[in-house]
C-alpha cells in the first residue's frame, strides 16, 4: 500500500482526531508560517488539513496560498466554531471542502476514506459513480462502464463500449448488493445523452436521471444546511433561503412523482450507504416522500420537505453531545439533546424560512412516540400528526439500511420485518398500520 501522508496546518496531534490519524499511514505538523507555506514541501502530501489559523493569516488568505501551492492536492478545512464557519465562502477561495466538527465528522472521514483509496487506486478519479437503476439491460452502450470492489479494492472492467448489459449481470449486481457503477469522466456525457434518449419513454421531458437527481439533491442539502451555519445576518438572508429552497422543492417533486413506479426500486437506490449528516438528511427525505406517497397522504412533497430539515437542530446541540451516539448518552446529555426538534423550528424561524404547517409539525414531532415515551413534548396516539409518523418511519428506515462505523446496513426487507417487530412486542412506538402497509413494498 501506498504511504498515504497528511500534512496538518494548524493543529497539535492531540487536537487531531483519532479516526482522522487511523487514516493516516503518516502525518507532518506544519506552523502558519506563510514564508514556509510559499514554498513547496519535499514530498507533496496526499491530502492537507487546516485547522484555524491565527489572527495573523486569515481562512481565506490560507486556501489562496495552499491552492497556489499545491493546484491539484485535496486541502480541506476544518472548524469547531459554527459562528465564524462559511462552507461557501471557503470552498470559492480554494479549499476542496471544509467541515464543521463534530456534526461533519462523518463526512470528513469519509472524504479522507475516499483520498487513502484513490492514494493506490488514483484511477478512481477519473471515473464518476452512477446509479444501476439508470440502465436497461439489452440497450447498447456508447461508453463503457468499470465496477469497483471495495475488499479488494480494484475498478475491474463491467462493460465494454459498443456492448448491451445482459440480464445476468444486472442479477450479479442484485445479489451482491451493488447498485453503482462507474463511468470515466470524459463519458458522461455520453452517459446523460443515453439517459435523456433511451429512457425518454420513462422520464418526463427535462427530467434528471437517478443518478443526476441523488447528487443535485444532496448538493441541494448541503448548500442550504451550509447556509444555516452562517450567523451573519447579511449573507444568510431571506431571498437567498428562499432560492435555494424553491431548488430543493423542486428536486423533491422530482424524488417523489408519478406514483406509478417502482417504489421499491427508488429505495434500493439509497440503502447500504456510509450514513452521514447530509446523506441522511437526503435519505429521509426520500423515504419519506416515496411512504406518504404510498400510503395515499396528499401532501408526500411536504412530507419530504419536513425529512429534509427534521435534523437541522443538532448543530445547535453542544459539540460534546453531537459527537455521541444518542444510545450512548449519559441521563443529562439525553435531555439536551431531545431538544433538538425544537431547536430545528428555531433555526426555520430564525432564518425565516417558509414552510406548510404539515412540514413544521412533522418536524417538531418527528421523535415522538405512539405510545408517549418520545420527546420532546411526549405527545401520544392522535395527538402525532399523520406526517411525523411517517417521518419518524422513514428515519428509523434510514438508521437501519445506513452503515454505521463499519457494521453492516439491513436490507429493506429486513429493516422493515424489524420495526414490524418491534412495534408489535417491544417499544410500540411507531405506527403499526403504516408499518403493514409500507411492508407490501418489500414483502410480497
Amino acid at each position: 500500500m501506498n504511504n498515504f501522508q497528511i500534512t496538518i496546518y494548524g493543529a497539535k496531534d492531540s487536537q487531531v482526531h483519532p479516526e482522522i490519524k487511523r487514516v493516516a499511514e503518516s502525518i507532518d505538523y506544519q506552523p502558519y508560517d506563510i514564508e514556509q507555506m510559499i514554498e513547496p514541501l519535499p514530498k507533496t502530501p496526499n491530502v492537507i488539513l487546516c485547522y484555524p489559523p491565527t489572527e495573523e493569516i486569515s481562512s481565506l488568505e490560507l486556501a489562496q496560498t495552499l491552492r497556489s501551492v499545491y493546484p491539484e492536492t485535496s486541502i480541506f478545512f476544518i472548524s469547531l466554531n459554527k459562528s465564524t464557519f462559511d462552507k461557501k465562502r471557503l470552498i470559492k477561495n480554494g479549499f476542496t471542502q471544509a467541515f464543521l466538527l463534530p456534526w461533519e465528522k462523518a463526512d470528513l472521514l469519509r472524504a479522507m476514506n475516499y483520498e487513502s483509496i484513490y492514494s493506490v487506486l488514483p484511477e478512481l478519479r477519473d471515473y464518476k459513480a452512477i446509479k444501476v437503476a439508470d440502465l436497461k439491460p439489452g440497450i447498447v452502450l456508447d461508453f463503457a462502464l468499470k465496477v469497483y470492489l471495495p475488499r479488494s479494492n480494484k475498478l475491474l472492467p463491467f462493460s465494454h463500449e459498443g456492448d448491451p448489459i445482459s440480464e445476468d449481470k444486472f442479477e450479479k449486481l442484485k445479489e451482491s448488493n451493488l447498485n453503482t457503477l462507474f463511468v470515466k469522466k470524459d463519458g458522461v456525457e455520453k452517459f446523460r445523452a443515453y439517459t435523456a434518449n433511451v429512457l425518454k419513454d420513462l422520464m418526463k421531458p427535462g427530467a434528471l436521471s437517478e443518478t443526476d437527481k441523488q447528487d443535485k439533491l444532496e448538493n441541494c442539502v448541503r448548500d442550504l444546511i451550509s447556509d444555516m451555519f452562517i450567523e451573519d445576518s447579511k449573507e444568510n438572508t431571506f431571498a437567498a433561503s428562499q432560492v435555494l429552497l424553491t431548488e430543493v422543492k423542486e428536486i423533491i417533486d422530482i424524488l417523489v412523482e408519478d406514483a406509478n413506479k417502482d417504489v421499491s426500486q427508488k429505495v434500493s437506490l439509497l440503502i447500504n450507504q456510509e450514513q452521514n449528516f447530509y446523506l441522511h438528511l437526503s435519505n429521509v427525505s426520500t423515504y419519506a416522500g416515496l411512504f406518504a406517497m404510498v400510503l395515499g397522504m396528499p401532501n408526500p412533497q411536504e412530507v419530504a420537505l419536513a425529512g429534509l430539515l427534521h435534523d437541522i437542530g443538532k448543530i445547535n446541540l453542544p459539540p460534546e453531545i453531537a459527537e455521541i451516539p444518542e444510545d450512548q448518552l449519559t441521563a443529562t446529555a439525553k435531555e439536551a439533546y431531545k431538544k433538538h426538534p425544537d431547536f430545528s423550528i428555531d433555526i426555520i424561524k430564525l432564518r425565516r424560512i417558509v414552510l406548510p404547517d404539515s412540514s413544521l409539525k412533522a418536524i417538531a414531532q418527528h421523535h415522538e412516540a405512539l405510545n408517549g415515551t418520545g420527546y420532546p413534548k411526549g405527545l401520544s396516539g392522535p395527538k402525532i400528526c399523520k406526517e411525523a409518523r411517517v417521518l419518524a418511519i422513514a428515519n428509523a428506515f434510514d438508521n437501519l439500511t445506513s452503515i454505521h462505523q463499519g457494521k453492516l446496513a439491513l436490507t429493506p426487507r429486513e429493516a422493515l420485518l424489524k420495526l414490524l417487530d418491534d412495534n408489535m412486542t417491544k417499544s410500540m412506538e411507531l405506527d403499526l398500520e403504516m408499518l403493514k402497509k409500507l411492508k407490501t413494498l418489500f414483502i410480497k
